[in-house]
């Protein structure tokens, strides 16, 4: 077995890192969002985070209907009347109406159970945020059905609930002007850090390799691989042509809750180069509403066009990751 090989980073990678620590202030703000009434949005990972700022952005700059995909119920109708409170303040809106649908993206099991739930209460889908994900947790965590626990929930995850979801969703954006529904994987610049070809194939797992704290970026940069090759992929393989637009973000260089895993030392050092959460919204809801944004494309910190990795552009890897996700996934359609 050959161990993964991590391609170097050239100098537009490099500079794109660099934009991440000083990116400036965001161009494209709530003021430029469209009012998406009547027009229905689901956010995953929505309670916490960049997500949550991502809905309370929606929730006081359109009037879309909004649905948070998350694992905790909890801790979402606790995140729900936060975001209500927050929105009444910030924008003058009162008990603006956020909804919640169960699902743990780490568990394909719960996924088709959250999507016929949303079935039954929506007859038309615009817009989808994969947001939720995790980031370096403890080595050796898996999701339930046992793959790499970023694989499986920032990844794996996300293809099942997109392909439950492609029904609905395709047959709304045949009632919308073209590029209105839109589809928005939250990858990360840490994509770079991928294998080559962006899955290490031989141990997709890592089971295999002894894994240190050294690889875990280029284990999490598989997982976000995943979602570059997600956007650049799915409009290829649907068919709609310019009806949809799919792209990769990174949200930005941000203090999250991704970061919960890390040590204290580098908690410490993270606050003093990381920006705000509700920047990375910026991000978000530039790949969301921006003219700017095409099919296929990849966006960087705060609304900013930006560079996939070449090699995770090239058909015959993208169809290889893609193949492998529905093959994975097939067993829960």
């Amino acid at each position: 077995m050959s161990g993964p090989v991590v391609p170097p980073r050239g100098w537009e990678q490099w500079k794109q890192i660099i934009h991440g620590f000083f990116p400036g202030k965001p161009k494209f703000t709530e003021g430029q969002y469209p009012s998406f009434e009547g027009k229905v949005v689901i956010v995953t990972g929505g309670n916490t985070g960049v997500g949550y700022e991502t809905v309370k952005s929606l929730a006081g700059s359109t009037k879309a209907k909004l649905y948070i995909f998350s694992r905790s119920e909890e801790k979402t109708l606790e995140a729900i009347k936060q975001i209500q409170l927050e929105v009444a303040k910030e924008y003058n809106i009162s008990n603006r109406e956020i909804h919640f649908i169960k699902v743990d993206l780490s568990d394909l099991e719960t996924i088709k159970p959250a999507v016929q739930k949303f079935l039954s209460q929506e007859s038309r889908l615009d817009l989808i945020i994969h947001n939720a994900g995790v980031m370096t947790p403890p080595v050796g965590s898996k999701s339930k059905q046992g793959y790499e626990l970023q694989l499986g929930t920032n990844t794996i995850g996300p293809h099942l609930l997109q392909r439950l979801l492609d029904p609905i969703f395709i047959e709304t954006s045949k009632k919308n002007a073209p590029g209105v529904s839109r589809i928005v994987w939250v990858a990360s610049s840490g994509h770079q850090f991928a294998p080559l070809g962006g899955f290490h194939w031989d141990d997709v797992n890592f089971e295999k390799m002894k894994v240190t704290n050294n690889d875990q970026m280029m284990i999490y940069g598989q997982s976000k691989a995943g979602n570059v090759i997600q956007a650049r992929t799915w409009t290829r393989k649907h068919n709609t042509g310019s009806q949809i637009i799919s792209s990769s973000i990174c949200p930005g260089f941000l203090d999250t809750d991704l970061q919960r895993h890390i040590s204290s030392f580098e908690k410490v050092m993270y606050k003093f180069i990381l920006h705000p959460r509700r920047m990375g919204a910026y991000t978000e809801l530039f790949a969301a509403f921006s003219p700017d944004v095409k099919d296929g494309s990849h966006s960087i910190s705060f609304g900013v066009p930006g560079h996939a990795r070449k090699d995770l552009l090239d058909p015959e890897v993208c169809d290889k990751v893609w193949n492998y996700l529905n093959k994975v996934t097939d067993p829960y359609m």
